[in-house]
């Protein structure tokens, strides 16, 4: 799926052309929606990826992307400006839902202050699409019996109740977790385990005006190995027998893992369409160890319905992505939309305690986001972790307005132009470039003049907007 767009110069033109005959689209909110016709899904490995245009300009407030799946709550159309996300819903009041709700097109994890439910988020913003978070492979933290406890009681709990459903690390006697969190890791490749999942989160979240299930820790590697250790990672689980059943390597790259979550996300998207009332399956996907070109991130991407990237532009906040990965980062959201799914980007960065993020973050944030948004694409910059609080800035209200082109490579840095302004990211992770604007007509974020030459440091970006 790699290519360098320098190389279709003449699919740019093309798109160009379509791009200019919809000057005008849709806004980030407002209470009366228009459903737009859908795109055309372009099949996976296709090297020229053609996201559908919006089919004559929207008028409305709000627009939104149809759902392919009857039932769902349709995405509300990104083509226009700036669209923000929230992560989780943790800290919040009741006034800041009603006051910054409007704001967003998702939140991700939405209920996890409990009396926090849909219809307080849908009375300020009645199209906000509302996933409900669980873990792919871990309980959670809510099963039956309250008395569970943490990690020792859960490992007693899961040995009593379904000893097979426990995955272990190699010593084959200590139980898998991640993150620093006492919850055990299940076997996915259970049936049992994929029915308790069902009864346990799926079914009860359809009933309660949610929209989707938003699966966390989606990831490539080989779970476990926590504090680094990679003797702690998964390696197998104990049948109904009590014989040890060795599945996985304990190796970080592990084939057979990625095979298990790829058969986990065919069953289960078939099973939550299937619902009475439907839910969509929107996953948290980690791509380590492959990146954007691979072909197996494509196949996961054609069995779930929306993704999650927590790494986003910023690698969970300790390295840039940058050089090739990022352009092949920018094509793999592209594509994804280009099926009619959306691309949901968390940039995390690292920040001075008491400060926040800085400006020159969020210009990477926006500027790397503006690169691959189409009609279904949303951005949450926030620092490392600082999830489920309001953290609204004056920039994501930027009238930068729609794409009028595809992304292109110019100068040595990447450029995309908007029918009100101009987007540039310079990905090199080494290299300085000094570029020469079409126009000295531009400001920044911040209302300051950028004169006709401008230049990019390594790893950088900005967004420019006409002077008024």
């Amino acid at each position: 799926m790699h290519f360098f767009l320098r190389k279709t110069n003449l699919f740019l033109f093309c798109i160009y052309l379509s791009l200019l005959i919809i000057m005008s689209g849709c806004g980030t909110a407002g209470p009366s929606p228009t459903t737009l016709a859908a795109p055309t899904p372009v099949p996976w490995g296709e090297k020229s990826i053609k996201v559908t245009p919006t089919p004559g300009p929207c008028t409305q407030a709000v627009c939104l992307n149809p759902s392919t799946m009857p039932g769902v709550r349709p995405f509300i159309d990104t083509w226009n400006n700036i669209h923000i996300f929230q992560t989780f819903d943790f800290y919040y009041k009741s006034y800041q839902i009603a006051k910054y709700g409007k704001t967003f097109d998702m939140v991700w994890g939405a209920g996890q202050e409990q009396s926090y439910t849909p219809a307080l988020w849908r009375a300020t913003n009645p199209n906000i699409f509302l996933p409900y978070y669980i873990a792919l492979n871990r309980d959670s933290g809510t099963v039956a019996d309250p008395g569970i406890g943490g990690l020792a009681g859960r490992i007693n709990y899961w040995k009593a109740v379904h000893p097979d459903w426990v995955l272990y690390q190699c010593d084959r006697s200590t139980p898998v977790t991640q993150f620093g969190n006492p919850n055990i890791a299940l076997d996915i490749s259970n049936p049992a385990v994929q029915d308790w999942q069902m009864q346990t989160y799926m079914q009860p979240v359809s009933q309660s005006g949610y929209d989707a299930i938003g699966i966390d820790n989606v990831n490539m590697n080989l779970p476990g190995g926590e504090g680094g250790d990679t003797q702690k990672m998964a390696c197998g689980h104990y049948d109904k027998n009590g014989q040890w059943v060795q599945r996985y390597s304990g190796q970080t790259n592990d084939t057979q893992w990625r095979t298990d979550v790829l058969a986990w996300l065919t069953t289960m998207q078939k099973r939550v369409h299937a619902l009475p009332h439907p839910l969509a399956l929107v996953i948290n996907l980690g791509m380590a160890p492959l990146t954007g070109s691979d072909p197996f991130l494509q196949q996961i991407a054609n069995h779930v319905d929306g993704i999650l990237d927590e790494s986003g532009f910023t690698g969970y906040g300790n390295q840039y992505v940058t050089d090739d990965a990022w352009v092949q980062l920018v094509q793999f959201i592209k594509s994804v939309q280009a099926h009619n799914k959306p691309y949901f980007i968390i940039d995390e960065f690292k920040y001075a305690p008491g400060q926040g993020i800085t400006n020159d973050q969020v210009q990477w944030a926006l500027s790397t986001y503006l690169m691959g948004k189409y009609h279904l694409s949303a951005v949450n910059p926030v620092a490392i972790q600082d999830y489920g609080s309001p953290r609204p800035r004056d920039e994501y209200n930027a009238p930068i307005g729609v794409p009028v082109s595809e992304m292109y490579q110019n100068q040595y840095v990447y450029w995309r132009n908007y029918s009100n302004g101009l987007v540039l990211v310079n990905p090199s992770s080494s290299s300085s470039f000094t570029v020469t604007l079409d126009s000295p007509h531009y400001t920044d974020l911040y209302g300051k003049a950028v004169g006709q030459t401008l230049t990019l440091q390594p790893q950088s970006g900005i967004v420019l907007l006409n002077k008024k």
